[in-house]
């Protein structure tokens, strides 16, 4: 009898044995399946935006060269449009006409200069700066289109002190681009902030938040609105948040274009804080 406990004993323990390693079996199975999900969700993330970048260094190049081919014929266009105007001081009613001309041109080269700058990709000169030289020159660009819509711009004073590893002239103009953009969308008496996002506690990284009090944007646009020449305005060339992109990538960051809670738009840009986060990164040589 003693022997047969024995062997049921050791059976039992063959049994638990066998079905512990069978649980996590499939514990670890399961880990993996989750794993293997996660991995094909990235590497379609990253083919998509790889895509992207295909498309649009192709759109680039075909634009740049477009652009170039219409500002030659453009500027003697405007040159001929000015003499025009000039010659019609007398006639108010023709002259009127040779303006809108003038201006017509204007608007076009305007065009063509946001196309070339979206196409041209200027390698950035980047270096640590702090934010205070870039958000006091937003501030005083902005000054007149502000006072025009009687809108508010507040910027966070935490911000100033922050420093960031990019091209100052580039970040400005990207800033910039986003101010604008909020101004346009905003009502009268609307109001737009620029504030210190959350960085979730890494000190290499940061966050600087565009955001303002107009009509948003609809969630099923949010992912478009970086895509060049794509706007929901009824005027703009749509190349203003395509630019922002390009400079905010180019620079190490990133940005992604939300809805607030309340309301309105709201552009997230995060940007490394120091060269040796760009080496890690492998932004630098």
């Amino acid at each position: 009898m003693a022997i047969i406990k024995s062997k049921e004993s050791d059976l039992i323990a063959v049994i638990e044995a066998y079905n512990d390693v069978t649980e996590r079996l499939k514990r670890s199975h399961e880990v993996l399946g989750r794993e293997v999900h996660r991995l094909r969700d990235a590497l379609h993330e990253k083919n998509r935006e790889l895509a992207r970048h295909e498309r649009l260094a192709a759109l680039g190049q075909m634009a740049a060269g477009l652009a170039h081919e219409i500002r030659n014929p453009l500027g003697g266009i405007g040159l001929y449009s000015s003499l025009l105007e000039n010659d019609l001081a007398d006639r108010p009613k023709q002259q009127r006409i040779a303006r809108s001309i003038g201006e017509g041109v204007s608007n076009l080269d305007k065009l063509v200069t946001d196309i070339l700058a979206f196409a041209r990709g200027a390698e950035p000169d980047r270096q640590l700066h702090r934010l205070a030289q870039a958000l006091d020159s937003v501030s005083v660009q902005a000054a007149p289109q502000l006072r025009a819509k009687g809108a508010v711009l507040d910027i966070d004073s935490d911000l100033y002190e922050a420093e960031v590893y990019a091209d100052v002239a580039q970040l400005e103009r990207a800033l910039m681009n986003l101010v604008f953009n909020a101004v346009d969308a905003v009502n009268q008496d609307g109001r737009i902030w620029i504030r210190r996002g959350d960085e979730a506690g890494d000190s290499s990284l940061v966050s600087i938040v565009v955001e303002d009090d107009g009509p948003g944007i609809p969630r099923e646009f949010l992912h478009r609105v970086f895509d060049p020449f794509y706007t929901t305005k009824h005027t703009g060339t749509g190349l203003g948040l395509a630019i922002v992109h390009r400079i905010i990538e180019s620079n190490g960051g990133s940005i992604t274009a939300r809805t607030r809670e309340h309301g309105g738009a709201s552009f997230h840009v995060v940007l490394p804080t120091s060269c040796e986060v760009a080496q890690r990164c492998g932004l630098e040589e």
